[in-house]
C-alpha cells in the first residue's frame, strides 16, 4: 500500500468520524432539550438523565453507536502517517 493510498484511506476515515459523532451529537442534544423542557431543575435533569442513560439500554446504544466513530478515528490516526 502506497502513501497515496494511505492518506486516501485516513481522510475517507477521518470524515467518516467526524459525521457519526456528528450524527451522536444532534440526537443527543435533541434529548437533552426534551429533559430540560419537562424539568424544573438542574437536579432534576441530571437524575433523569442518569435513570435513562446509564441505568437504561439507552447507555448501552450510545456505546455501540460511539464504537464505529472511534474505529474510524483510529484508523485515522493509523493510516495519516506516512512510512
Amino acid at each position: 500500500m502506497d502513501t497515496a493510498t494511505r492518506k486516501t484511506i485516513s481522510i475517507v476515515f477521518l470524515c467518516f468520524s467526524v459525521f457519526w459523532f456528528a450524527f451522536i451529537l444532534l440526537f443527543e442534544s435533541r434529548y437533552l432539550i426534551g429533559v430540560f423542557r419537562h424539568q424544573a431543575t438542574f437536579r432534576d435533569v441530571m437524575k433523569t438523565i442518569y435513570e435513562e442513560q446509564i441505568e437504561g439500554t439507552n447507555f448501552v446504544i450510545l456505546v455501540l453507536y460511539l464504537i464505529p466513530g472511534l474505529f474510524a478515528l483510529v484508523i485515522y490516526r493509523r493510516f495519516k502517517k506516512g512510512y
